[in-house]
């Protein structure tokens, strides 16, 4: 009986380890772009490693770092994700989230247009695949499935 309470208890600090970084210093207020802004200041670029599970906790400690900077800021791009394996570990995340970003101050955060957003998707790549019946537009070209 002892066992099953053990590793019940084990199973529940396993659950309660994602979602464990919490928002601090107003970092809530910071929006994240998908693409370079336009028409907002470049203040810098930030570079954040930290060991979790969970990728949005590697998102929310980047927002805190950028938070207590001395010039914050009030938008952001990640410009790079990458991962490495946490070598020698036992108890723990097994690897450790790197993320790169470009911190920028705009004027309205609410109406920010990026380039990836402000440039549609060329319409001979819309109609040359689903005119044709094909799935998805990859570099080369449309695949059939």
């Amino acid at each position: 009986m002892k066992k099953y309470l053990a590793l019940l208890f084990a199973a529940f600090v396993m659950v309660g380890c994602g979602g464990y970084i919490k928002n601090e210093n107003g970092s809530e207020h910071l929006k994240q772009l998908d693409g370079e802004p336009i028409g907002c200041v470049f203040l810098y670029k930030l570079e954040s490693s930290v060991s979790v599970y969970d990728q949005d906790d590697a998102r929310r400690y980047l927002e805190n770092r950028i938070a207590d900077q001395a010039r914050p800021g009030n938008a952001y791009w990640i410009v790079s994700e990458r991962t490495k394996p946490n070598e020698w570990v036992v108890f723990g995340p097994e690897r450790s989230f790197i993320l790169a970003a470009n911190v920028y101050d705009c004027p309205n955060v609410l109406n920010v247009k990026t380039a990836r957003s402000d440039q549609p998707m060329p319409e001979h790549e819309i109609t040359k695949c689903e005119s044709a019946g094909f799935y998805g537009v990859p570099p080369g070209g449309c695949v059939t499935r």
